[in-house]
């Protein structure tokens, strides 16, 4: 739900309520001065008999009534009904309709979202966006998809993802969902041009998020790059690729399926960043040990902006900011995750 939903809903509520509650004091307040005027009696009288009558308990009368008073008390009772009756369809309607869940919800997803950080934005969920918030929510990572068609909210719901129905290339959604907060973004919708659209937007938000971006025309591909995407990736090709290279090198498929986590995992490929402090910074790889102690491999290394070092040197000094892209077992890459963070001790 959107913020002008919660706020119609919430106007919604609260206008009924205060309805009913205007209601109900104006009929109290025509019953103590009708007993007042007609009969008399002093206001706590009028007043006590007024809220008997209304609430029809069946107490007895607090003084005699004349004609007129009795005529009078009949009005009131069916005017009493009236009113109450309007009450319970109108709560009865809230509830039914779910008002009161959606305002809940929306205030719990208020909460969630208040509480991202450095998370992943995930733009559309069709069948692609629906795998990757699937892998994401294995991954144990945070993240919020955006989609606009209420057939697949309804979905997004049933699996509990965190979501915001609206269309992902407005710039107010992108803020509502934390752009400027977020580290990554997955641009997954239907069109290239949906899809350049939120690029272009999320790049300008925010000028250091890592964006991927789906492509299906490749002549799109240099038009997401110059939008800001920092990767684009077609699924087809991807597959074709994959499918290819199953047929004529089914072993190297095995691993690629093995270190990718796209088969039984045993393998996983990692990529960690040196920080300051750490038993890395300003050893060369050689020296590092990092073989001997966590048992993970180091494939690639990368400074800075600097292009990935596939198979890196020997002799290359390890710094803090230095990206490595490693491999190994889960206890293997735990491990190394060690050694890459500076010590609590500084």
């Amino acid at each position: 739900m959107d913020d002008s939903g919660y706020q119609a809903y919430y106007t919604t509520l609260l206008r009924r309520i205060l309805i009913l509650s205007v209601l109900i004091i104006a009929t109290v307040t025509v019953g103590v001065v009708g007993y007042m005027s007609l009969e008399g009696w002093h206001f706590l009288d009028a007043l006590y008999m007024a809220v008997i009558t209304l609430a029809t308990v069946g107490f007895a009368e607090v003084h005699p009534l004349s004609p007129q008073g009795r005529i009078f008390t009949i009005l009131l009772i069916t005017l009493g009904v009236g009113t109450f009756a309007y009450g319970a369809v109108s709560l009865s309607r809230l509830l039914i309709e779910g008002e009161f869940r959606r305002v809940f919800e929306e205030r719990r997803w208020r909460r969630e979202m208040d509480k991202l950080r450095n998370h992943i934005i995930v733009c559309g969920f069709g069948r692609l966006g629906e795998r990757v918030s699937e892998e994401l929510q294995g991954e144990g990572v945070p993240f919020v998809i955006i989609e606009n068609d209420p057939s697949r909210v309804a979905l997004i719901r049933k699996k509990g993802y965190l979501f915001l129905q609206a269309d992902s290339s407005e710039e107010e959604v992108l803020e509502q969902v934390g752009i400027k907060e977020a580290r990554i973004l997955i641009a997954v919708l239907g069109s290239d041009a949906a899809n350049f659209f939120v690029t272009f937007t999320a790049r300008e938000l925010n000028p250091k998020i890592h964006i991927v971006a789906r492509v299906e025309d490749p002549q799109a591909t240099r038009k997401l790059y110059k939008a800001g995407a920092n990767r684009v990736i077609s699924p087809y090709d991807v597959g074709a690729s994959m499918l290819v290279h199953a047929a004529l090198k089914p072993t190297v498929t095995e691993f690629i399926e093995l270190a990718t986590r796209l088969g039984p995992v045993t393998l996983i490929l990692e990529e960690m960043v040196i920080e300051k402090g750490s038993p890395l910074d300003g050893v060369p790889l050689k020296d590092s040990k990092i073989r001997e102690d966590t048992g993970a491999i180091v494939v690639a290394v990368r400074k800075g902006k600097d292009a990935t070092i596939l198979r890196p040197d020997p002799h290359i000094k390890l710094e803090r900011g230095d990206l490595l892209v490693v491999l190994g077992n889960k206890e293997d890459i735990e491990k190394l995750g060690d050694l890459t963070k500076t010590p609590l001790s500084l």
